[in-house]
């Protein structure tokens, strides 16, 4: 979360530029960016299930992927999709980016008991979600300079496809 804000002031400064030339592109252009986001966001998610850790499965069936068609968005990962889905994975999040160790306050029951302190130890991030896919990235890459290229032609009127 903190990286995406990070990357918005330099890496992407053209991207106003860009969201106005997608929103200018005919339907037919943006419905086969759709369609390829669609494919490779689904190759994506399954190399991400392949990363994820396996204990109970939960974090495995909560692993999708999601085009947004109006501002042409891909988002793969641990997304919330129904009802309390977000408590059944909440803690993918902390096996993904990892935790430090530290001394938490446990209250158990209602008044029951007397509140504890307990000692968690410090975990690494697995990094299954928020780990690097040069691959799948170049190929997706690839494939929507195609469809660009295609388009621009398309419009510029040098291309008779």
């Amino acid at each position: 979360m903190a990286r995406g804000r990070a990357l918005r002031g330099k890496a992407l400064r053209g991207m106003i530029r860009v969201r106005r030339l997608i929103r200018r592109m005919p339907a037919a252009v943006r419905g086969e960016l759709v369609v390829e986001l669609a494919v490779t966001g689904r190759r994506i998610a399954d190399a991400v299930r392949a990363r994820t850790p396996r204990k109970t499965g939960r974090l495995i069936r909560g692993i999708s992927s999601n085009v947004l068609p109006g501002t042409l968005r891909l988002q793969v990962g641990l997304l919330a999709k129904g009802r309390g889905s977000r408590n059944d994975r909440f803690y993918g999040r902390i096996q993904d980016l990892g935790r430090k160790a530290q001394v938490v306050r446990v209250t158990r029951g209602r008044g029951k008991s007397k509140p504890y302190q307990m000692r968690v130890r410090a975990m690494a991030g697995k990094r299954f979600v928020t780990g690097r896919y040069p691959e799948l990235r170049r190929e997706l890459s690839d494939n929507l300079k195609g469809i660009m290229g295609r388009a621009l032609a398309r419009i510029a009127g040098g291309a008779d496809e």
